[in-house]
């Protein structure tokens, strides 16, 4: 080490040394890391200035003085002396810069005016002192300890280390500990640390203290310090300035303090205060147990009371507010005129009194349930929960507080004279209004602010109001008597109105989008209210309604406001507006510039008048829309109402029918031509114009020339345009005033008449079975002449009355009842030689819209014959042979001969390889050989005879077949037919008849349409394919394929490997054999097995299954109620939806059983879960619930008991 001799300007470099003492000074020395050196030691004083310390180490003792000092990064500054009574002085130091990472100890020495900067620390230890010290951020003073000076006293004065006027900024630290002191500090947004004391090294003196405590005195907070005391240690005298902060946590204590606007006082658990005075707007925060006695509240000032404080009989003075936080408890509390109570989340509050001028606050989380706001009571929700509560006179509630802190009221009753405003974000459910109170709902529309205030089910009672203001309303009732006010872009949904009830609504209020150049516009609105007989629904000043519905009430649109955007985009006006109202009945009214659109009228009257617009209105049942001088009628539609324009009215679009309805014109027209505005569409049969304004005179006249339609009494004209119509004419009539009544009309129709109707030996007919009279008029009636010619004849019937000379008369029905009396009209031919003889009938329909319509198409032949007719082909065949139109005898010979009966019960012979036709009649054909083919009409025909290959096709009659050989086509209508397709591969085709079809052979193909059907034999894979009906089928052998439709249905099946099918029906299946398969759709059906390894799909239904045997499959799917009866071994159930209810009997008996659950069904993860599942049915047996939803089913092991059933007999897939 070597000693450097004292000078200025000199770098102690690592390892060098360097004393200053003997009264010598030095200047601007360096010292670098590993140098040191000492000031003072002498007993003159010695200096050294603008010292640089970097990274080395000076010491300042006795004596010796160090003045503006840096104290760099690695380098240490110790200033130490010794308290002596009349000894040395300790050593001093000044205006020292301590930077990053640099250090200065002021043990027993003295510092005055030192910076401490971001990074730096300085000491103040065992009697140290440090004053006018300023810590910038980042900096850190530490305070702690004490000394005993040596003194010719007992007990010698104890010296504790102290930082007198220290100013600590923003982000610096200021620690006293360990029996240190602070004096007059100014905490300038920085944080300072008051805590623990010392054992007073003469506590065993009487008088003298067990402790000393660390101190702070005179400290000033100022923009957001803070000072934290705790564990033993005091402050007295402190000032807390605005958003600064004074702590006292456990076992601190504050004295004397003083808490100015803005800043606040919080005591922990265990701290105390005491004289403490808080000003306006200052806040004292007390938690647990801390004492905060003394504790003086000015004007404005606060106190928050947590954590388990808990206050009884506090008065909350005026202009002062008491906070109760989470875990505080406030008891028989009283708040002034002029005070405040908020209670936070977690607080308790009870047997609090309000005075009239007091207001009570509730934050979030807290619900505040029963609360009575009485006369000048202010109750505040600032995003608190009220419940139940009761506004008196003179009360008001506020739910929402003024920065959108929202909040929630249920229930709540507003009485005479009581208010509750709903703000930002805030909402009030179930309100109920009464006399003389008041709702106000408001907002503020700015973009990205928050949405507005909403209230919900409210109801509105005589006297009582609603104000919708910027806000929003739901599902409102309004009540005799109440009022409910839209205004300033308000929104009501959903309001009912009752009878006495109102709705207003009017206004709108800019809003603000960024980057729009204009304001944009939210106007008042009200969407679908419902307004009831005696209600009333009132839009002006540019409020709008939509898919309101009228029952009963009132409701009107009129007026406009100017546009205030300034957008010249829009209209410069904007009108009160209403949209797709439904008016049941009642009344609508639109004027002064005010819009309604789509309108739908199903009764009730609308009235469009001065300077009202209705566009796209709908008229229907009857009601009706008046268009009154200087109202204007848009697109309008009458689907069974009356639109009626007055004079002076104005029609400006298309008016569409689109029902029977009425088209009313009332302005005059005495002379000359004039053109009607609008294009009329859609007209149809009995739509009416009335043009009550042109006169009716005899002789007016309607014409349509291509689409214009000319309606003239002689003296004036008026010419409409007519579109997507087919009327093809107009009645006219004289209207209730004098006008011309137009009704479109269209004469009547006859169809399905027809000619050369055939009977033989005066047979009885009905020849206009066929025949439909329409009119299209659908109130008109019609009458039926109907005329004979030829052939004489008696016509007869109900409601025919017999004119004379063959004419009859059918009296005046509707069209429909005019058709079904001719339906059962009968003609007998009049008694005439053999051949025939010809009767036409000639039918004129005259309608009571004046129109008649005539048909002679109908005719009837009818040819008398004695006996039938023999007819023999040549003996060479290859014939064709003609019938004649009675009944023949024909006897065709050889081969391929082609027969045409032609009418009449003929007996055919048909010969080898024969075509047959029997039209008419009822025949018996005679079929030899193959490739036969047989058609007829709709009689009684027996077909017999065949070796295979036949087609038989025949009509809707009850025919008999008995066919041979193989490869037979057999087609028939609705009938009940007997049908022995063959002897095997065979088709038989048949409508909807009670039908019995007799199989033999293999391979046939039956399908049958619905009937009560018979199919039976068969030697085996066979198809039957049967409708709706309650049919048997009995087939033999295995292989066979059985369809069935709804009914009550009994199949025997075959002998095994059979398929049934069958529908929504009540049937009973018989299953032979093995390895069957029956699929049932939602029937109620029992199926009973024999031999076993047969599979049963269910989808849906209720059903009954027997099995025996082995190896059997049940499949359970949707929702089903299925009772098995198990006498079978192996018995596997497949359960695959949960809404299922299924009953096993047997099944404990059989070992090999296993229910299938696929998966998910019941929530059941692993057999384990549904053994444990297993409960008693309460009647010996098991039950397995299918889940817990509404609507789960079960399985129930009816007479097994738990003990029965294994985890072998379950398994999930």
């Amino acid at each position: 080490m070597t000693a450097i001799p004292p000078a200025s300007g000199v770098t102690i470099h690592d390892g060098d040394t360097m004393d200053v003492s003997g009264g010598i000074s030095v200047d601007s020395t360096t010292i670098l890391t590993g140098g040191l050196q000492t000031v003072g030691g002498s007993s003159t004083t010695s200096t050294a200035t603008h010292t640089v310390i970097d990274g080395g180490e000076q010491d300042v003792v006795f004596d010796g003085v160090a003045s503006y000092t840096s104290i760099n990064s690695g380098g240490i500054q110790r200033v130490t002396g010794e308290f002596v009574h009349e000894g040395p002085n300790p050593g001093e130091v000044d205006h020292a810069t301590i930077n990053s990472g640099g250090e200065q100890d002021i043990d027993t020495g003295i510092a005055t005016t030192t910076t401490v900067n971001s990074g730096g620390v300085q000491n103040v230890t065992n009697g140290g002192s440090a004053s006018g010290t300023t810590v910038n951020t980042g900096g850190i003073l530490k305070v702690s300890g004490e000394t005993v000076e040596t003194a010719p006293v007992y007990p010698p004065p104890v010296i504790q280390s102290v930082a007198t006027a220290a100013t600590i900024n923003y982000q610096g630290e200021f620690d006293v500990t360990g029996g240190g002191t602070a004096v007059n500090t100014i905490v300038y947004g920085g944080t300072m640390i008051v805590s623990g004391s010392i054992p007073d090294p003469f506590a065993n003196v009487p008088g003298q203290p067990a402790v000393d405590a660390s101190t702070a005195t005179g400290t000033t907070l100022e923009s957001g310090g803070t000072l934290t005391v705790s564990n033993g240690a005091l402050v007295s005298g402190t000032i807390v300035q605005e958003f600064s902060t004074l702590n006292v946590d456990a076992g601190g204590t504050a004295t004397g303090t003083t808490i100015n606007g803005y800043a606040t006082m919080e005591l922990s658990a265990g701290a105390t205060a005491s004289g403490t005075t808080v000003n306006q707007y200052g806040t004292l925060i007390v938690l647990g147990n801390a004492d905060f006695s003394g504790t003086t509240f000015n004007a404005g000032s606060a106190l928050e009371i947590g954590g388990g404080t808990i206050e009884s009989g506090f008065t909350v003075a005026n202009s002062s507010a008491l906070y109760v936080l989470d875990g505080g408890v406030l008891n028989n509390g009283v708040v002034a005129a002029g005070g405040t109570l908020v209670a936070e989340a977690g607080a308790t509050l009870s047997n609090t009194t309000f005075d009239s001028g007091a207001t009570f606050i509730i934050d979030y989380g807290y619900t505040e349930d029963g609360f009575t706001v009485s006369d000048g009571v202010l109750f505040k929700l600032d995003g608190g929960t009220a419940n139940n509560t009761t506004i008196s006179a003179g009360g008001k509630e506020l739910v929402g507080g003024d920065f959108g802190d929202g909040g929630f009221a249920t229930n709540t009753v507003i009485n005479d004279g009581g208010e509750q405003d709903v703000g930002l974000i805030a909402t009030a459910s179930y309100t109920t209004i009464n006399m003389g109170g008041v709702q106000r709902v408001n907002g503020l529309y700015i973009h990205d602010e928050p949405g507005p205030g909403q209230a919900d089910h409210t109801t509105v009672n005589n006297g009582g109001e609603q104000d919708v203001d910027t806000g929003i309303a739901t599902s409102t009732t309004v009540n005799a008597g109440g009022v409910q006010n839209v205004t300033d872009g308000g929104k009501a949904s959903d309001t009912i109105v009752e009878s006495g009830g109102v709705i207003n609504a009017s206004g709108e209020i800019l809003y603000y989008s960024p980057g729009a150049h204009y304001e944009g516009v939210i106007r008042s609105q009200v969407n679908s209210a419902i307004v009831g007989s005696g209600g009333q629904l009132h839009l002006s000043g540019a409020a709008t309604a939509n898919n309101a519905t009228i029952d009963g009430g009132l409701m009107t649109v009129s007026g406009s406001i100017a546009d205030s955007t300034g957008d010249p985009d829009v209209p410069p006006v904007d009108a009160s507006a209403a949209s797709g109202t439904i008016l049941n009945s009642g009344s609508l009214s639109v004027s002064d510039g005010g819009i309604i659109t789509s309108t739908t009228m199903n009764g009730g009257t609308l009235d469009v008048l001065d300077q009202g617009t209705a566009n796209a209105s709908t008229i229907d049942h009857g009601a009706t829309e008046l268009v009154e001088a200087g109202g204007i009628a848009g697109a309008t539609t009458i689907a069974g109402g009356t639109l009626d324009l007055k004079a002076g009215a104005v029609s400006d679009d298309a008016i569409t029918f689109s029902g029977q309805g009425t088209l009313k014109i009332e302005q005059e027209l005495a002379s000359g031509s004039s053109t009607f505005a609008s294009q009329i569409k859609g007209i149809a049969l009995g739509d009416q114009i009335d043009l009550s304004g042109l006169s009716y005179a005899s002789g007016a006249t309607a014409t349509i020339s291509g689409s214009t339609l000319t309606v003239s009494n002689g003296a004036a004209s008026e010419t409409f345009n007519l579109a997507d119509t087919s009327v093809t004419g107009f009645s006219i009539a004289k209207d209730s005033s004098g006008g011309i009544l137009l009704t479109a009309a269209a004469g009547p129709t006859i169809a399905g008449a027809v000619s050369g109707q055939t009977t033989s030996n005066e047979a009885a007919i009905n020849p206009f079975a066929t025949v439909t009279i329409t009119d299209p008029n659908a109130a008109a009636m019609d009458s039926l002449i109907i005329t004979l010619a030829g052939a004489a004849g008696i016509l007869s019937g109900t409601g025919l009355t017999a004119l004379g000379n063959g004419t009859y008369e059918l009296a005046a029905t509707s069209a429909a009842n005019l058709t079904a009396e001719l339906h059962d009209l009968t003609f007998v031919a009049s008694p005439h030689g053999d051949g025939s003889a010809t009767t036409t009938f000639t039918l004129s329909d005259t309608s009571s819209d004046g129109l008649t319509v005539s048909d002679a198409t109908t005719s009837v032949i009818d040819t008398h014959q004695s006996g039938p007719t023999e007819i023999d082909g040549p003996a060479s065949g290859y014939a064709t042979i003609e019938g004649t139109a009675g009944n023949d005898i024909i006897h065709a010979y050889g081969l391929f001969n082609t027969i045409h009966g032609n009418g009449g019960n003929d007996t055919i012979y048909a010969g080898t390889y024969g075509t047959v036709d029997v039209s008419g009649g009822d025949s018996t054909v005679d079929l030899q050989g193959i490739v036969n083919h047989v058609t007829g009409g709709d009689g009684n025909n027996t077909v017999t005879g065949s070796t295979g290959a036949t087609t038989i096709a025949l009509g809707n009659g009850n025919n008999t077949i008995d066919a041979g050989g193989y490869g037979n086509i057999v087609k028939l209508g609705n009938g009940n037919d007997v049908v022995h397709p063959g002897d095997g591969a065979s088709q038989v085709t048949a409508g909807n008849g009670n039908d019995h079809v007799t199989l033999s052979g293999y391979g046939n193909t039956v399908t049958l349409g619905s009937g009560d059907d018979v199919v039976t034999g068969g030697d085996g894979t066979n198809s039957v394919t049967l409708g709706d009906g309650n049919s048997t089928v009995n087939l033999g052998g295995t292989g066979n394929q059985i369809t069935v439709g709804s009914g009550t249905n009994t199949i025997m099946a075959g002998s095994g490997v059979d398929s049934v099918v069958a529908g929504a029906g009540h049937d009973t299946i018989t299953l032979g054999g093995n390895a069957n398969h029956v699929t049932l759709d939602g029937s109620q059906a029992s199926v009973t097995n024999q031999i076993g390894q047969d599979v049963i799909t269910v989808n849906g239904g209720s059903d009954q299954f027997n099995f025996s045997g082995f190896g059997n499959q049940a499949i359970i799917n949707g929702t089903a109620h299925v009772d098995i009866s198990d006498h079978s071994t192996g018995l596997t159930v497949s359960i695959n939806s949960s809404n299922q209810i299924d009953t096993i009997s047997g099944f404990g008996n059989d070992s090999l059983g296993v229910v299938d659950l696929a998966n998910g069904v019941g929530n059941y993860h692993s057999v384990t879960d549904i053994m444990s599942a297993l409960t008693s049915d309460g009647h010996g047996g098991t039950l397995l619930a299918l889940g817990s939803a509404p609507g789960a089913g079960s399985v129930d092991f009816v007479d097994t008991a738990i003990s029965q059933l294994h985890a072998s007999n379950f398994l999930i897939v």
